[in-house]
């Protein structure tokens, strides 16, 4: 296993494709204590642009991104950790 990343409910295809990569996602509720990072989405941020989650890992808003663009931008936040 690669790591654990939490995700939004609506990112099902970022969350198809990590588990494909070997991570092991989980929900945004349940994986903020635990997870290595984070992936949102726009309406995971309020109108201010400011993102409600709290959590210590790297949070990645994926907003506008291809999976592959999200993978490629994920890997690269672990390796600095």
């Amino acid at each position: 296993m690669k790591g654990i990343i939490a995700v939004s409910e609506a990112l099902s295809d970022y969350r198809e494709m990590l588990e494909e990569e070997g991570y092991q996602v989980v929900g945004l509720e349940e994986g903020l204590d635990v997870a290595d990072a984070v992936l949102i989405s726009g309406m995971d941020v309020d109108h201010s642009g400011i993102s409600a989650i709290d959590t210590e890992a790297p949070v990645l808003d994926v907003t506008g991104k291809r999976p592959d663009e999200v993978l490629r931008a994920l890997e690269r936040r672990l390796e600095l950790l």
